[in-house]
Formats: structure tokens, C-alpha cells, sequence
């Protein structure tokens, strides 16, 4: 009895976790997540792909806007300059928290002194 109960709450947990942080949001497009690995299997990066390649074949599969995860961790890629112009001008509604400058910075080391003014010392 306690054995099937267990098995049931794994299950219904895998499921929560998997309905909750690795499923497509809103509107935008995207590639279903898999789960814990995100889209990093999909798109190429456990196959060594450069960033640029897999940013170029994401956006002429689904526009300028869409949504990738790495791994738990959900981004929304915009690469209309009218669009990033507009983000960057508004920087106080999508200016983001030191946390997310910390993990994206790993990827991406520079790339966010223009969003933050904060560059990880390396």
C-alpha cells in the first residue's frame, strides 16, 4: 500500500513539475520544453553549436519573438531592433533583477552592460 502510494505522488509530482515550469506560456512560439534539460537537447548546444547559428535557425523557424528555456529557466528572445530599442528605453519596466545578471552572465559575460550597467568580474 505505501509502495503504491509513493509511486502516485512521484507521478503526480513529475506531472505538477512538468505542467508548472516546462511548458510553453502565452502566446509566443517556442519548441515544448523537455523536462529539467529545457530546449538544450533541441537546439543544438550538447552538440557544440555556436549561440549565433542556433539564434539564427530559431528566429527564421518562428519570427523575431519567441520563447527558449534553458533548462528551468525561461527566456524571451526579442531581435527586432524597434522592439529592443523599446525595452531599452523603458528600462523600468524590464529592467532585470542581479540574479538573472549572474546566471545569463556565465553565457554571455558582456553582454549585459547595456541592459544593467553591471559586468561580473571575471
Amino acid at each position: 500500500m505505501l509502495l503504491i502510494f509513493v509511486v502516485v505522488f512521484i507521478v503526480l509530482l513529475y506531472f505538477y513539475f512538468k505542467l508548472k515550469y516546462f511548458t510553453l506560456r502565452g502566446p509566443l512560439p517556442g519548441i515544448p520544453p523537455h523536462f529539467l534539460f529545457g530546449n538544450l537537447i533541441q537546439i543544438g548546444v550538447f552538440r557544440d553549436e555556436p549561440f549565433p547559428d542556433i539564434y539564427k535557425n530559431l528566429k527564421k523557424r518562428f519570427g523575431e519573438h519567441y520563447q527558449l528555456w534553458f533548462g528551468p529557466w525561461r527566456f524571451v528572445v526579442v531581435s527586432n531592433i524597434v522592439d529592443v530599442q523599446y525595452i531599452f528605453t523603458h528600462r523600468n519596466i524590464y529592467d532585470q533583477g542581479d540574479v538573472f545578471c549572474e546566471q545569463f552572465s556565465v553565457i554571455v559575460p558582456g553582454g549585459l552592460i547595456c541592459i544593467k550597467g553591471y559586468y561580473p568580474i571575471a
